[in-house]
């Protein structure tokens, strides 16, 4: 490369840094990138103000206390140029150094956390900003970490409930396909009442499915504690049990309750006895004769278990049980979402639930628990 050439690209390199830095301080657009020396240069200015300020006000509080004349009498010896050069050397440059020093960790944190924005808005939810230890954008970080990592639950949510609906839809719009088929020529009328009654409890189990699904959805995509109301605890549990006795008249169902009969805590009625509904129906499904349920108080968290005498849950299979759609076993029906429907209730309750090692029946054993925080009476 030519001299000339060289000058000419060094030329064209500092026009381009010009336009670029007089542009950030020209644009006043909402999407504008921002500018550093921008920054840099309002921040430095304002701590030059300060130390200006800070120098001024004892020289001016002297002149006030013993007059002009005789402070400038007094300083007019140590006017040299060197000393005054140095003064202003430093007044000038402490206020750069501090603003560098303060600013430079700011901005690169900035813009860390606008890139990982940028991301955010392309859907590209599964990048993370950096921890920061500031004070001031360690918080944002935090909270677009949490942000994204909401957003990429809740689209892994969403990919699995629609596969998992349009996988359980096709057996029965195939039932009802092959239905419709035989109602266009049946042989007998007792065939044509078949088809009629395949019908209509495949439109029940699609119904059922729809609602189960939706309600899944809704707790996924929303806390949904609006009806939160204090309920007294043992009066509610005694007639979830009743209920299921009612129910599932061939098992037998065993209550413990160790609890205070007046406690009452504020939770959703609605939703927790659905949660309890799906315990009960799972223990009916596979327990051989009986079922153990258990209300009680631990460690400020009210404690209930739902205990079969079936073949249990594996170990291994114990975490996966709680996804949507997963059953181990086929033959019992369901969809797969009960457990996954309870589960989010307890987690709209800041509570948990979990398979754990059966200590009654040698079966299935079911924990939930939540905060007892919310007491609001007793012995009333």
């Amino acid at each position: 490369m030519t001299t000339t050439a060289q000058r000419l690209t060094v030329f064209r390199y500092c026009r381009w840094r010009f336009l670029r830095f007089r542009r950030s301080w020209t644009d006043t657009r909402a999407d504008r990138v921002p500018s550093w020396s921008r920054l840099y240069l309002r921040v430095y200015l304002r701590l030059l103000f300060l130390v200006l300020l800070t120098a001024a006000v004892p020289l001016l509080a002297l002149c006030w206390a013993l007059s002009f004349a005789v402070v400038l009498h007094a300083l007019s010896p140590a006017v040299h140029v060197a000393p005054v050069l140095g003064v202003l050397g430093v007044l000038l440059g402490a206020p750069a150094l501090a603003a560098w020093g303060w600013m430079r960790p700011v901005w690169l944190d900035l813009v860390m956390v606008r890139e990982r924005a940028i991301d955010f808005t392309g859907g590209r939810f599964n990048t993370r900003a950096r921890e920061s230890h500031s004070v001031i954008i360690g918080p944002l970080a935090r909270t677009l970490n949490a942000l994204a990592q909401r957003m990429e639950r809740l689209i892994a949510a969403q990919r699995d409930l629609t596969n998992g609906i349009s996988h359980e839809l096709r057996t029965p719009l195939a039932r009802i396909r092959f239905a419709l088929e035989s109602l266009r020529e049946p042989s007998s009328a007792q065939e044509h009442a078949s088809a009629l009654e395949s019908i209509g409890a495949d439109v029940t189990e699609l119904d059922e499915l729809i609602d189960m699904s939706l309600t899944y959805a809704r707790l996924e995509y929303s806390s949904l504690q609006s009806n939160l109301e204090p309920t007294t605890v043992a009066t509610w549990f005694d007639s979830q049990v009743r209920d299921a006795t009612l129910l599932y008249d061939d098992r037998e169902i065993v209550r413990q309750v160790n609890i205070d009969p007046s406690l009452r805590v504020i939770m959703d009625r609605r939703l927790m006895s659905y949660a309890m509904r799906n315990l009960l129906r799972n223990a009916s499904r596979y327990a051989r004769a009986r079922i153990v349920v258990g209300l009680s108080v631990r460690h400020g968290n009210v404690h209930i278990f739902v205990e079969d005498d079936g073949d249990g849950v594996p170990e291994s299979e114990r975490l996966r049980i709680f996804d949507a759609f997963v059953r181990l076993d086929r033959n019992t029906g369901g969809y797969g979402l009960g457990l996954a429907i309870t589960q989010q209730v307890l987690r709209a309750h800041k509570g948990r639930i979990e398979a754990t090692e059966p200590q009654i029946l040698g079966g299935a054993r079911f924990e939930l628990s939540w905060p007892a925080k919310g007491v609001v009476e007793r012995g009333r």
